[in-house]
């Protein structure tokens, strides 16, 4: 097709994930006004994703695994640290890539770094977690992604506003704020969800959806979780659905989970594409965190109208707001956790409060702004 435009996607794991659902959003948008769509990755490739989510709507799938690769490090470390740039430039040169999205920080330097050399008209720099440094970064591969960055997309005004402070001074930056946003899917009700995830026989369930990386912390929601049971003796459980990570933090929950003796009370059920259907059969789900830039299973939980307790961080107020009828927790206080979800289940909370303001919020975080926003600056 003449002057088709092309498009990458950048993401370490082709899994389910916030990040994945908002790329994917983006991808097939641009797709419908008729650009060519890649995705390129380097960590994590999970056959059932890639399948349903990106083969399936016509998405082309780069392999970029050399960027990690540590082949040339034993021959020079100028060799292991060019070789996987060059390549890059010549892999944009050669599939012809009009614009480069890439997500996680690593990905930004790295296309931030060689965007002079490649095709691209424009390579977005993302900033999709908690900005923790005060003092500016110092490595090469990011101070150049920033001196060429014409456009920087924060997802959330908390990490907008952080790294303007830390680096305003240093470099001129573009920057503004572009929030998630969700378009709910239809919910096959002729199924029975409870029965679909085995939990047909007990009166409270509670979901936590989060894959298993350092900033996560389930350990806090599991210690929650023994003083509930042992309080309420309750026919109550807990799904977690989450993905490994990090290598050994699966092994790291499950021994936990055994040590409080709640292994009939808690079952890993892992990453799930039916999460807005385990939402729906949810009394509550849990998020509880160290730090957030924008959460989309929050946003989920708002549109499905599900009440939600999360750790009181930056990315989690701004997503459910100051005045949401459920209190935060302390990170990392399992004691008020436990507290929260006592009157939860004692319907201390009004669900009809939580019902109305869950949708009134939700329209924040709306697919159309989303696209509106990003429409400005990929023209397709």
């Amino acid at each position: 097709m003449a002057n088709q435009k092309k498009i990458l996607f950048a993401i370490n794991h082709l899994t389910y994930g916030g990040i994945q659902t908002q790329a994917i959003t983006l991808a097939k948008e641009f797709r419908s006004r008729g650009a060519k769509i890649y995705f390129f990755w380097t960590d994590k490739f999970d056959d059932d994703f890639v399948d349903r989510e990106l083969r399936q709507n016509g998405f082309e799938i780069i392999d970029g695994k050399f960027i990690k690769n540590q082949y040339w490090a034993k021959y020079s470390r100028h060799l292991n640290r060019y070789v996987p740039l060059i390549k890059a430039i010549l892999l944009m040169r050669y599939y012809r890539i009009d614009y480069i999205i890439p997500y996680h920080n690593p990905l930004c330097y790295f296309f931030g770094a060689i965007h002079p050399y490649t095709s691209a008209k424009l390579t977005v720099y993302h900033i999709r977690n908690t900005v923790l440094e005060n003092e500016p970064k110092q490595s090469w591969q990011f101070k150049k992604a920033l001196n060429h960055a014409s456009i920087i997309i924060a997802n959330s005004n908390h990490a907008r506003l952080k790294f303007k402070e830390v680096y305003g001074k240093h470099y001129d930056l573009n920057i503004r704020t572009i929030h998630n946003g969700i378009k709910l899917r239809e919910i096959d009700n002729n199924t029975d969800w409870k029965t679909f995830f085995k939990v047909k026989d007990y009166n409270f369930i509670v979901t936590s959806l989060a894959n298993f990386f350092k900033d996560k912390d389930y350990t806090t929601i599991f210690k929650a979780w023994s003083i509930f049971i042992k309080k309420t003796n309750s026919k109550s459980i807990l799904l977690v659905a989450g993905d490994e990570g990090i290598e050994g933090f699966k092994l790291r929950y499950q021994s936990e989970v055994q040590n409080l003796g709640l292994e009939n009370k808690v079952r890993f059920i892992g990453r799930t594409s039916y999460n807005l259907e385990l939402l729906s059969i949810s009394n509550c789900n849990i998020l509880s965190t160290l730090n957030e830039g924008l959460p989309n299973s929050v946003i989920e939980t708002l549109g499905m109208k599900t009440p939600f307790i999360g750790a009181k961080v930056d990315g989690v107020e701004e997503v459910v707001g100051e005045n949401y009828p459920i209190p935060r927790f302390a990170v990392g206080d399992h004691q008020q956790l436990a507290d929260i979800l006592f009157k939860l289940y004692n319907r201390e909370y009004s669900l009809e409060e939580i019902n109305s303001y869950s949708s009134k919020r939700f329209q924040k975080f709306s697919i159309d702004k989303l696209l509106k926003e990003y429409s400005k600056i990929i023209k397709v």
